[in-house]
């Protein structure tokens, strides 16, 4: 690793390895990786505790929503002094600021067009960085489970630029040249990358790059049949575009989406497409304090963030088109229990945030339902744990009517599974080993909340918090309350669900029966 690191081409390979290992949550194949052997007991699950932090989401998880008129935008100049201070003073190097651009160009595009819907992806590139960022932006697709095709007529010759080629070879991507490309674009590729020319480019576009800026702009023709268009993506600048102008001629591409790379630039405020994108998660406070620049917070670890509301869209029309493996009955586990054990360590495997969430149902004498997220705290042959208010509204429901159901949603697996069965209290002396083991916020936070009891207002939790955390001094024993404590569901019933195409969804149920004395579990498979 050290020699690695003492040079810049290990550098720089270790950079792209580490990319392309976060950015493998866009891939399936964590399902079919073994499952951890861990065996998970009531005191192993406490330990899965989040201090949440919510920030302003936009379509989907990674991206944040920002308001186009609080955002700086370059000018031509501005742009070019500041490459030259990153490639300068701060010591960054092409290749770096290439793959970090690139990164971003794909996951913007993920984010909005699924491979599983738009999966034929034509990078157009031209000679200079522009060009660079979408020959990377090809390769993350690749990784990302779309199938790129790298259409680049002028190519550069110098290293950097053949590496990326040959990376793209070993891949098996497909080079094609401008007379190999069909006439109709709409026919092959489901999105055509523009990446011919950056914030840099003067003049006229020249051949061949003149034409197939024609022939992007030809499919956004009102003669065209919408509903079979491929989308639009252009990199930091739309071709043809004056880089503070705008499409001044009118003959430059109209993209559906522009990912915008360090800044926006002035001409992107005349971008009228349905999605505009930031990214380029690299630049540091000496820049933005010289330039005045406002530029939005990336949520989370995201490599890209949106510019502008996001698309009103018709629900009717949301969907997911599920790729998993099958989930067999001769594959599955015979005891359910040992089933969600695998199940739950493939969640946890895969990193998801908060995988022992589930929801709780619960009806009381009103046969009236209501569900809400709990989380789950132990987990054995005898049944699931979690813990909760005794005078809360789901307590009550429990008291009259002793059954409930739970479902589990890992979403990034495709998988849900269902429990149903009857609810009893956990002995006094597991609730008061749990309550024990809890970070000290939360047990005075158990202390104040009477839960779902109204109250005057905020201030009055906040101020009888604070009274309790000056009556327990730190370090002295806060005992636990006697509304406080657990309750443990005895599963009756399993359900087992895998997402699939079509709709057509794995569903194994398991229901206890008795075979010579002993209990054991049939299963069945159920119409999705």
């Amino acid at each position: 690793m050290l020699q690695m690191l003492q040079k810049g081409k290990g550098m720089t390979s270790l950079l792209l390895s580490i990319y392309q290992l976060l950015q493998s949550k866009f891939a399936h194949h964590i399902l079919t990786a073994p499952s951890t052997t861990a065996i998970l007991k009531p005191s192993s699950l406490p330990f899965l505790r989040h201090n949440r932090s919510y920030q302003i989401r936009g379509m989907t998880s990674v991206q944040g929503v920002q308001d186009p008129e609080t955002v700086s935008y370059l000018r031509q100049s501005e742009a070019a002094e500041i490459d030259e201070i990153l490639m300068g003073p701060l010591g960054f190097s092409v290749d770096q600021l290439m793959e970090l651009a690139g990164l971003s160009v794909a996951t913007a595009i993920a984010e909005v067009y699924k491979s599983s819907e738009r999966s034929r992806v034509l990078a157009i590139c031209g000679p200079g960085n522009n060009g660079g960022d979408g020959l990377v932006a090809a390769r993350h697709l690749y990784h990302f489970g779309y199938k790129p095709y790298i259409c680049y007529p002028k190519r550069t010759a110098k290293p950097l630029y053949n590496g990326l080629v040959t990376q793209l070879e070993s891949l098996s991507v497909p080079f094609l040249s401008v007379e190999d490309l069909p006439m109709d674009l709409s026919d092959s590729f489901d999105i055509l990358v523009d990446a011919m020319f950056g914030f840099s480019f003067h003049g006229t576009p020249r051949p061949p790059f003149d034409d197939l800026i024609r022939r992007l702009l030809n499919l956004t023709s009102p003669d065209m049949n919408a509903s079979r268009l491929p989308a639009i993506v252009s990199v930091d600048i739309p071709s043809g575009w004056h880089v503070e102008e705008g499409d001044l001629s009118g003959d430059g591409i109209k993209p559906d989406m522009l990912v915008s790379l360090t800044a926006p630039k002035l001409c992107a405020k005349k971008f009228t497409g349905q999605h505009h994108f930031l990214g380029g998660r690299f630049i540091p406070p000496a820049i933005i304090d010289k330039f005045r620049l406002q530029l939005p917070a990336y949520p989370g670890t995201s490599m890209c963030v949106r510019i502008g509301k996001p698309p009103r869209v018709d629900i009717s029309a949301l969907r997911e088109n599920y790729v998993s493996p099958e989930l067999l009955e001769g594959q599955v586990d015979s005891d359910p229990f040992d089933q969600f054990q695998k199940w739950f360590d493939d969640a946890l495997a895969a990193g998801l945030k908060e995988p022992n969430a589930m929801c709780l149902s619960t009806t009381g004498s009103d046969r009236k339902p209501s569900s809400r997220f709990v989380l789950l705290k132990g987990f054995n042959k005898d049944g699931f744990v979690w813990y909760t208010n005794y005078g809360s509204r789901k307590a009550h429901q429990i008291s009259e009517n002793p059954h409930a159901a739970l479902l589990f949603y890992w979403d990034a697996l495709n998988r849900q599974v269902r429990v149903e069965g009857s609810v009893e209290k956990v002995s006094e002396a597991e609730s008061e080993h749990y309550f024990h083991s809890r970070p000290r916020g939360s047990q005075i936070g158990a202390i104040a909340s009477d839960q779902s009891s109204v109250i005057p207002g905020q201030q009055v939790l906040h101020q009888k918090y604070k009274d309790l955390e000056a009556k327990y001094s730190v370090g002295s024993s806060i005992p636990k309350p006697k509304h406080w404590g657990g309750y443990r569901l005895k599963p009756e019933v399993f359900e087992f669900w895998q997402g699939q195409q079509s709709r057509l969804h794995d569903r194994l149920r398991y229901t206890p029966k008795e075979i010579d004395g002993k209990r054991v579990w049939k299963i069945d498979r159920l119409a999705p």
